[in-house]
Protein backbone atom coordinates (compact mmCIF):
# COMPACT_ATOMS: atom_id res chain seq x y z
CA UNK A 1 0.00 0.00 0.00
CA UNK A 2 1.46 3.38 -1.00
CA UNK A 3 2.29 5.72 1.94
CA UNK A 4 -0.24 8.41 0.93
CA UNK A 5 -3.10 5.87 0.83
CA UNK A 6 -2.05 4.31 4.12
CA UNK A 7 -1.97 7.77 5.74
CA UNK A 8 -5.42 8.57 4.37
CA UNK A 9 -6.86 5.31 5.72
CA UNK A 10 -5.18 5.81 9.08
CA UNK A 11 -6.61 9.34 9.43
CA UNK A 12 -10.06 8.08 8.44
CA UNK A 13 -9.95 5.57 11.29
CA UNK A 14 -8.88 8.08 13.98
CA UNK A 15 -11.41 9.50 16.46
CA UNK A 16 -11.48 13.27 16.85
CA UNK A 17 -9.13 13.62 19.82
CA UNK A 18 -6.51 11.29 18.31
CA UNK A 19 -6.68 13.19 15.03
CA UNK A 20 -6.18 16.46 16.89
CA UNK A 21 -3.00 15.11 18.53
CA UNK A 22 -1.67 13.89 15.17
CA UNK A 23 -2.32 17.28 13.52
CA UNK A 24 -0.66 19.17 16.38
CA UNK A 25 2.45 16.99 16.03
CA UNK A 26 2.51 17.60 12.28
CA UNK A 27 2.31 21.37 12.85
CA UNK A 28 5.39 21.16 15.06
CA UNK A 29 7.35 19.05 12.56
CA UNK A 30 6.28 20.56 9.21
CA UNK A 31 7.06 24.25 8.50
CA UNK A 32 4.51 24.30 5.67
CA UNK A 33 1.60 23.69 8.04
CA UNK A 34 0.23 26.78 9.72
CA UNK A 35 -2.71 27.14 12.08
CA UNK A 36 -5.05 30.06 11.51
CA UNK A 37 -7.48 31.38 14.08
CA UNK A 38 -11.13 31.53 13.05
CA UNK A 39 -14.04 33.38 14.54
CA UNK A 40 -16.35 31.24 16.71
CA UNK A 41 -19.04 31.20 14.03
CA UNK A 42 -16.81 29.35 11.57
CA UNK A 43 -15.38 26.74 13.91
CA UNK A 44 -18.03 24.12 13.35
CA UNK A 45 -17.90 22.05 10.22
CA UNK A 46 -21.57 21.66 9.24
CA UNK A 47 -22.78 18.53 7.52
CA UNK A 48 -25.27 19.62 4.85
CA UNK A 49 -27.06 16.34 4.28
CA UNK A 50 -30.20 16.03 2.13
CA UNK A 51 -33.34 16.74 4.12
CA UNK A 52 -31.50 18.30 7.04
CA UNK A 53 -31.38 21.97 7.84
CA UNK A 54 -28.28 24.13 8.00
CA UNK A 55 -27.00 25.17 11.41
CA UNK A 56 -28.34 28.41 12.87
CA UNK A 57 -25.79 31.19 12.96
CA UNK A 58 -26.24 31.74 16.66
CA UNK A 59 -25.51 28.10 17.52
CA UNK A 60 -23.41 28.08 20.67
CA UNK A 61 -19.94 26.77 20.01
CA UNK A 62 -19.88 25.35 23.54
CA UNK A 63 -22.12 22.55 22.27
CA UNK A 64 -19.07 21.07 20.58
CA UNK A 65 -16.75 21.46 23.56
CA UNK A 66 -18.89 19.49 25.99
CA UNK A 67 -17.35 16.18 27.05
CA UNK A 68 -19.61 13.22 27.63
CA UNK A 69 -19.17 10.24 29.90
CA UNK A 70 -19.49 6.97 28.02
CA UNK A 71 -18.11 3.46 28.04
CA UNK A 72 -14.61 3.14 26.68
CA UNK A 73 -14.21 1.23 23.40
CA UNK A 74 -14.59 -2.50 23.93
CA UNK A 75 -12.03 -5.09 22.92
CA UNK A 76 -14.25 -5.92 19.93
CA UNK A 77 -14.24 -2.24 18.87
CA UNK A 78 -10.43 -2.15 18.99
CA UNK A 79 -10.10 -5.37 17.01
CA UNK A 80 -12.66 -4.38 14.36
CA UNK A 81 -10.82 -1.13 13.77
CA UNK A 82 -7.59 -3.07 13.11
CA UNK A 83 -9.46 -5.57 10.96
CA UNK A 84 -10.71 -2.70 8.81
CA UNK A 85 -7.14 -1.49 8.35
CA UNK A 86 -5.47 -4.81 7.54
CA UNK A 87 -8.00 -7.09 5.86
CA UNK A 88 -7.53 -7.23 2.09
CA UNK A 89 -10.80 -8.71 0.85
CA UNK A 90 -14.49 -8.63 1.76
CA UNK A 91 -14.36 -12.34 2.63
CA UNK A 92 -11.46 -11.76 5.03
CA UNK A 93 -13.40 -8.93 6.63
CA UNK A 94 -16.55 -11.07 7.00
CA UNK A 95 -14.58 -13.97 8.52
CA UNK A 96 -12.76 -11.53 10.81
CA UNK A 97 -16.05 -10.12 12.09
CA UNK A 98 -17.23 -13.64 12.98
CA UNK A 99 -13.96 -14.44 14.78
CA UNK A 100 -13.96 -11.17 16.74
CA UNK A 101 -17.60 -11.64 17.81
CA UNK A 102 -16.53 -14.92 19.45
CA UNK A 103 -13.59 -13.50 21.41
CA UNK A 104 -14.40 -13.15 25.11
CA UNK A 105 -13.58 -10.29 27.49
CA UNK A 106 -10.20 -11.82 28.36
CA UNK A 107 -9.18 -11.96 24.69
CA UNK A 108 -9.68 -15.69 24.06
CA UNK A 109 -11.44 -17.29 21.09
CA UNK A 110 -14.25 -19.47 22.48
CA UNK A 111 -15.48 -21.14 19.26
CA UNK A 112 -13.56 -23.55 17.04
CA UNK A 113 -12.48 -22.60 13.54
CA UNK A 114 -14.44 -25.59 12.22
CA UNK A 115 -17.69 -24.30 13.75
CA UNK A 116 -17.15 -20.79 12.37
CA UNK A 117 -16.33 -22.22 8.93
CA UNK A 118 -19.66 -24.11 8.93
CA UNK A 119 -21.54 -20.97 10.02
CA UNK A 120 -19.97 -18.86 7.26
CA UNK A 121 -19.91 -21.54 4.56
CA UNK A 122 -16.17 -21.13 3.92
CA UNK A 123 -13.17 -23.51 4.09
CA UNK A 124 -11.61 -23.99 7.55
CA UNK A 125 -8.26 -22.95 6.06
CA UNK A 126 -9.64 -19.49 5.25
CA UNK A 127 -10.83 -19.03 8.83
CA UNK A 128 -7.46 -20.12 10.19
CA UNK A 129 -5.66 -17.65 7.90
CA UNK A 130 -7.76 -14.73 9.15
CA UNK A 131 -7.32 -15.91 12.75
CA UNK A 132 -3.55 -15.75 12.29
CA UNK A 133 -3.98 -12.17 11.02
CA UNK A 134 -6.04 -11.20 14.09
CA UNK A 135 -3.46 -12.80 16.36
CA UNK A 136 -1.01 -10.14 15.14
CA UNK A 137 -3.30 -7.34 16.42
CA UNK A 138 -3.12 -5.35 19.62
CA UNK A 139 -3.35 -6.35 22.43
CA UNK A 140 -0.61 -9.01 22.06
CA UNK A 141 -1.95 -12.52 22.58
CA UNK A 142 -5.52 -11.80 21.52
CA UNK A 143 -7.41 -14.50 19.63
CA UNK A 144 -5.65 -17.39 21.37
CA UNK A 145 -7.50 -20.58 22.21
CA UNK A 146 -5.47 -21.47 25.30
CA UNK A 147 -3.13 -19.80 27.76
CA UNK A 148 -0.09 -21.47 26.22
CA UNK A 149 -1.05 -20.27 22.72
CA UNK A 150 -1.65 -16.76 24.12
CA UNK A 151 1.82 -16.61 25.66
CA UNK A 152 3.48 -18.12 22.58
CA UNK A 153 1.85 -15.44 20.39
CA UNK A 154 3.31 -12.77 22.65
CA UNK A 155 6.75 -14.38 22.42
CA UNK A 156 6.55 -14.49 18.63
CA UNK A 157 5.61 -10.79 18.46
CA UNK A 158 8.75 -9.93 20.45
CA UNK A 159 10.92 -12.20 18.25
CA UNK A 160 11.80 -14.37 21.24
CA UNK A 161 13.13 -17.68 19.84
CA UNK A 162 14.51 -19.47 22.92
CA UNK A 163 13.50 -23.16 22.43
CA UNK A 164 13.60 -23.94 26.16
CA UNK A 165 11.24 -21.07 26.86
CA UNK A 166 8.74 -22.46 24.34
CA UNK A 167 8.95 -25.93 25.92
CA UNK A 168 8.12 -24.54 29.36
CA UNK A 169 5.08 -22.68 28.00
CA UNK A 170 3.88 -25.62 25.92
CA UNK A 171 4.28 -28.32 28.59
CA UNK A 172 4.91 -26.95 32.08
CA UNK A 173 2.59 -24.02 32.80
CA UNK A 174 0.94 -25.91 35.68
CA UNK A 175 4.34 -26.20 37.39
CA UNK A 176 4.99 -22.50 36.71
CA UNK A 177 1.70 -21.62 38.42
CA UNK A 178 2.61 -23.82 41.41
CA UNK A 179 6.16 -22.37 41.46
CA UNK A 180 7.52 -25.91 41.19
CA UNK A 181 10.61 -24.76 39.29
CA UNK A 182 12.84 -27.62 40.41
CA UNK A 183 10.41 -30.11 38.85
CA UNK A 184 10.60 -28.17 35.53
CA UNK A 185 14.42 -28.16 35.68
CA UNK A 186 14.48 -31.89 36.35
CA UNK A 187 12.12 -32.71 33.47
CA UNK A 188 14.06 -30.53 31.03
CA UNK A 189 17.40 -31.86 32.36
CA UNK A 190 18.88 -28.43 33.06
CA UNK A 191 19.98 -26.59 36.16
CA UNK A 192 17.72 -24.25 38.19
CA UNK A 193 19.96 -21.33 37.23
CA UNK A 194 18.91 -21.90 33.60
CA UNK A 195 15.20 -22.07 34.42
CA UNK A 196 14.86 -19.01 36.67
CA UNK A 197 15.50 -16.27 34.05
CA UNK A 198 13.10 -18.04 31.66
CA UNK A 199 10.39 -18.12 34.33
CA UNK A 200 10.88 -14.38 34.86
CA UNK A 201 10.21 -13.77 31.15
CA UNK A 202 7.02 -15.86 31.32
CA UNK A 203 5.74 -13.99 34.37
CA UNK A 204 6.08 -10.70 32.46
CA UNK A 205 3.66 -11.92 29.78
CA UNK A 206 -0.07 -11.19 29.99
CA UNK A 207 -2.32 -14.28 30.26
CA UNK A 208 -5.48 -12.13 29.91
CA UNK A 209 -4.76 -9.68 27.08
CA UNK A 210 -8.35 -8.40 26.88
CA UNK A 211 -8.83 -7.41 30.51
CA UNK A 212 -7.61 -3.82 29.98
CA UNK A 213 -10.56 -3.21 27.65
CA UNK A 214 -13.34 -3.83 30.15
CA UNK A 215 -16.57 -2.22 29.00
CA UNK A 216 -17.29 -1.36 32.64
CA UNK A 217 -14.72 1.43 32.54
CA UNK A 218 -15.67 4.89 31.37
CA UNK A 219 -13.82 7.69 29.68
CA UNK A 220 -14.50 11.26 28.69
CA UNK A 221 -15.01 11.72 24.97
CA UNK A 222 -15.92 14.42 22.49
CA UNK A 223 -18.37 13.23 19.81
CA UNK A 224 -17.28 13.24 16.17
CA UNK A 225 -20.89 13.82 15.10
CA UNK A 226 -23.70 15.74 16.82
CA UNK A 227 -27.37 15.26 15.90
CA UNK A 228 -30.03 17.52 17.41
CA UNK A 229 -33.78 17.79 17.05
CA UNK A 230 -34.75 20.58 14.67
CA UNK A 231 -37.20 22.68 16.63
CA UNK A 232 -38.40 24.72 13.64
CA UNK A 233 -38.80 21.92 11.09
CA UNK A 234 -39.43 18.22 10.84
CA UNK A 235 -36.05 16.52 10.99
CA UNK A 236 -32.62 16.86 12.54
CA UNK A 237 -29.69 19.24 12.57
CA UNK A 238 -26.51 17.30 11.84
CA UNK A 239 -22.99 18.54 12.59
CA UNK A 240 -19.63 16.96 11.84
CA UNK A 241 -17.76 18.20 14.89
CA UNK A 242 -14.63 20.11 13.88
CA UNK A 243 -14.49 22.39 16.90
CA UNK A 244 -11.45 20.76 18.50
CA UNK A 245 -9.44 20.63 15.27
CA UNK A 246 -6.81 23.25 14.35
CA UNK A 247 -7.71 25.12 11.14
CA UNK A 248 -4.79 24.49 8.80
CA UNK A 249 -3.36 26.29 5.79
CA UNK A 250 -0.11 26.08 3.83
CA UNK A 251 2.49 28.67 4.84
CA UNK A 252 3.13 31.06 1.93
CA UNK A 253 6.61 32.04 3.13
CA UNK A 254 7.97 28.53 2.65
CA UNK A 255 6.09 28.14 -0.65
CA UNK A 256 7.88 31.25 -1.95
CA UNK A 257 11.17 30.02 -0.52
CA UNK A 258 10.85 26.78 -2.48
CA UNK A 259 10.55 28.77 -5.73
CA UNK A 260 13.94 30.47 -5.29
CA UNK A 261 16.54 29.43 -7.87
CA UNK A 262 19.53 29.78 -5.55
CA UNK A 263 18.19 27.32 -2.99
CA UNK A 264 20.61 24.49 -2.10
CA UNK A 265 19.59 21.08 -3.48
CA UNK A 266 19.32 19.45 -0.04
CA UNK A 267 17.20 22.28 1.31
CA UNK A 268 15.02 22.14 -1.81
CA UNK A 269 14.50 18.40 -1.47
CA UNK A 270 13.65 18.83 2.22
CA UNK A 271 11.08 21.53 1.48
CA UNK A 272 9.56 19.55 -1.40
CA UNK A 273 9.06 16.56 0.88
CA UNK A 274 7.50 18.69 3.62
CA UNK A 275 5.17 20.41 1.15
CA UNK A 276 4.09 17.06 -0.25
CA UNK A 277 3.42 15.75 3.29
CA UNK A 278 1.43 18.87 4.19
CA UNK A 279 -0.78 18.61 1.12
CA UNK A 280 -1.36 14.88 1.64
CA UNK A 281 -2.40 15.53 5.26
CA UNK A 282 -4.89 18.22 4.22
CA UNK A 283 -6.34 15.97 1.51
CA UNK A 284 -6.62 13.04 3.95
CA UNK A 285 -8.48 15.17 6.51
CA UNK A 286 -10.83 16.43 3.80
CA UNK A 287 -11.51 12.85 2.65
CA UNK A 288 -12.20 11.84 6.26
CA UNK A 289 -14.81 14.57 6.63
CA UNK A 290 -16.48 13.79 3.29
CA UNK A 291 -16.61 10.05 3.96
CA UNK A 292 -18.06 10.60 7.42
CA UNK A 293 -20.74 12.87 5.94
CA UNK A 294 -21.74 10.25 3.36
CA UNK A 295 -21.87 7.50 5.98
CA UNK A 296 -24.04 9.68 8.23
CA UNK A 297 -26.41 10.37 5.34
CA UNK A 298 -27.18 6.64 5.02
CA UNK A 299 -27.35 6.05 8.78
CA UNK A 300 -29.85 8.87 9.21
CA UNK A 301 -32.02 7.58 6.41
CA UNK A 302 -32.21 4.07 7.89
CA UNK A 303 -31.97 4.62 11.65
CA UNK A 304 -34.19 7.70 12.02
CA UNK A 305 -36.50 5.99 14.55
CA UNK A 306 -33.60 4.87 16.77
CA UNK A 307 -32.05 8.35 16.62
CA UNK A 308 -35.40 9.84 17.69
CA UNK A 309 -36.13 7.32 20.47
CA UNK A 310 -33.60 4.70 21.60
CA UNK A 311 -31.53 1.76 20.34
CA UNK A 312 -34.42 -0.70 20.60
CA UNK A 313 -35.73 0.87 17.36
CA UNK A 314 -32.57 0.02 15.41
CA UNK A 315 -32.99 -1.65 12.04
CA UNK A 316 -30.49 -4.15 10.63
CA UNK A 317 -27.62 -2.29 8.97
CA UNK A 318 -24.22 -3.52 7.80
CA UNK A 319 -21.01 -1.84 6.73
CA UNK A 320 -21.44 -3.56 3.37
CA UNK A 321 -24.90 -2.00 2.79
CA UNK A 322 -23.59 1.51 3.53
CA UNK A 323 -20.50 0.89 1.38
CA UNK A 324 -22.66 -0.10 -1.60
CA UNK A 325 -24.82 2.99 -1.22
CA UNK A 326 -21.94 5.46 -1.15
CA UNK A 327 -19.66 3.59 -3.59
CA UNK A 328 -16.71 2.65 -1.38
CA UNK A 329 -15.17 -0.56 -0.02
CA UNK A 330 -16.73 -2.13 3.07
CA UNK A 331 -13.52 -1.67 5.05
CA UNK A 332 -13.63 2.08 4.34
CA UNK A 333 -16.96 2.30 6.16
CA UNK A 334 -15.50 0.26 9.02
CA UNK A 335 -12.62 2.72 9.34
CA UNK A 336 -15.01 5.68 9.26
CA UNK A 337 -17.17 4.22 12.03
CA UNK A 338 -14.85 2.48 14.48
CA UNK A 339 -13.91 4.28 17.73
CA UNK A 340 -16.01 7.33 16.94
CA UNK A 341 -18.85 8.74 18.98
CA UNK A 342 -22.15 10.38 18.10
CA UNK A 343 -24.26 12.61 20.33
CA UNK A 344 -27.94 11.88 19.72
CA UNK A 345 -30.88 13.86 21.12
CA UNK A 346 -31.18 11.34 23.98
CA UNK A 347 -27.54 10.44 24.69
CA UNK A 348 -24.04 9.65 23.43
CA UNK A 349 -23.18 6.28 21.86
CA UNK A 350 -20.51 4.84 19.61
CA UNK A 351 -21.22 5.06 15.89
CA UNK A 352 -20.80 1.30 15.69
CA UNK A 353 -23.89 0.82 17.87
CA UNK A 354 -25.97 2.11 14.95
CA UNK A 355 -24.83 -0.99 12.99
CA UNK A 356 -26.54 -3.80 14.90
CA UNK A 357 -26.00 -7.42 14.04
CA UNK A 358 -29.09 -9.27 12.93
CA UNK A 359 -30.82 -12.58 12.47
CA UNK A 360 -33.48 -13.59 9.94
CA UNK A 361 -36.93 -14.77 10.93
CA UNK A 362 -38.67 -17.63 9.14
CA UNK A 363 -40.21 -15.16 6.69
CA UNK A 364 -36.73 -14.12 5.58
CA UNK A 365 -36.96 -10.68 7.21
CA UNK A 366 -33.87 -9.36 9.04
CA UNK A 367 -34.36 -8.60 12.77
CA UNK A 368 -31.73 -6.47 14.53
CA UNK A 369 -30.03 -7.87 17.61
CA UNK A 370 -31.10 -4.74 19.53
CA UNK A 371 -34.73 -5.61 18.79
CA UNK A 372 -34.15 -9.22 19.87
CA UNK A 373 -32.52 -8.04 23.10
CA UNK A 374 -35.54 -5.84 23.74
CA UNK A 375 -37.82 -8.89 23.50
CA UNK A 376 -35.51 -11.00 25.71
CA UNK A 377 -35.57 -8.30 28.38
CA UNK A 378 -39.37 -8.02 28.08
CA UNK A 379 -39.80 -11.80 28.43
CA UNK A 380 -37.59 -11.93 31.54
CA UNK A 381 -39.31 -8.95 33.15
CA UNK A 382 -42.72 -10.65 32.87
CA UNK A 383 -41.62 -14.18 33.88
CA UNK A 384 -42.66 -15.94 37.07
CA UNK A 385 -39.82 -15.04 39.42
CA UNK A 386 -40.34 -18.26 41.39
CA UNK A 387 -39.80 -20.25 38.19
CA UNK A 388 -37.59 -18.09 35.96
CA UNK A 389 -37.18 -19.08 32.33
CA UNK A 390 -34.05 -20.82 31.13
CA UNK A 391 -32.27 -19.58 28.01
CA UNK A 392 -33.59 -22.63 26.17
CA UNK A 393 -37.17 -21.70 27.12
CA UNK A 394 -36.62 -18.09 26.04
CA UNK A 395 -35.33 -19.40 22.72
CA UNK A 396 -38.57 -21.38 22.23
CA UNK A 397 -40.72 -18.35 23.13
CA UNK A 398 -38.88 -16.20 20.58
CA UNK A 399 -39.36 -18.93 18.01
CA UNK A 400 -43.12 -18.94 18.61
CA UNK A 401 -43.72 -15.19 18.96
CA UNK A 402 -41.18 -13.70 16.56
CA UNK A 403 -40.73 -16.71 14.24
CA UNK A 404 -37.00 -16.64 15.01
CA UNK A 405 -34.74 -19.67 14.78
CA UNK A 406 -32.45 -18.53 17.58
CA UNK A 407 -30.19 -20.93 19.46
CA UNK A 408 -29.89 -21.17 23.23
CA UNK A 409 -26.26 -20.06 22.97
CA UNK A 410 -27.28 -16.87 21.15
CA UNK A 411 -29.91 -16.10 23.80
CA UNK A 412 -27.24 -16.60 26.47
CA UNK A 413 -24.93 -14.19 24.67
CA UNK A 414 -27.64 -11.51 24.35
CA UNK A 415 -28.71 -12.00 27.98
CA UNK A 416 -25.14 -11.45 29.14
CA UNK A 417 -24.91 -8.35 26.95
CA UNK A 418 -27.97 -7.06 28.83
CA UNK A 419 -26.23 -7.90 32.14
CA UNK A 420 -29.11 -10.14 33.19
CA UNK A 421 -28.31 -13.07 35.50
CA UNK A 422 -29.03 -16.65 34.56
CA UNK A 423 -32.28 -18.29 35.70
CA UNK A 424 -30.54 -19.91 38.72
CA UNK A 425 -29.68 -16.49 40.16
CA UNK A 426 -32.98 -14.84 39.16
CA UNK A 427 -35.10 -17.29 41.16
CA UNK A 428 -36.94 -15.75 44.09
CA UNK A 429 -38.17 -17.91 46.96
Amino acid sequence: MIPALRQSLNILSLPLLDLKILVQNEILNNPFLEEIQNSPSTNANISLLPGYREEKKNQKKDEFKLEFLTKKPSLQDILLRQLGMFSNTEEEFRIGQEIISNIDENGYLKVSTEEMARTLGVPVKNVENVLRLIQQFEPPGVGARSISECLLIQLALTNENEPLLRKIIENHLDDVAKKNYSRIAKKLKVGPETIEPLIEKILKLNPKPGRNYSSEEIQRVIPDVVIEDNEDADGFQVYINNEEMPNLTVNNFYKDLLKQDNLEPKAKDFLKEKLYNALQLLRAISRRQNTLRKVMDVILEIQKEAISNDLSYLKPLTFKEVAQRIGVHETTVCRAVMNKYIKLPWGTVTLKELFPGHLYNRNGQPISDSHIKYHIKEIIETEDKRRPLSDEEISKILSEREKLNISRRTVTKYRKDLRILSSVFRRQR
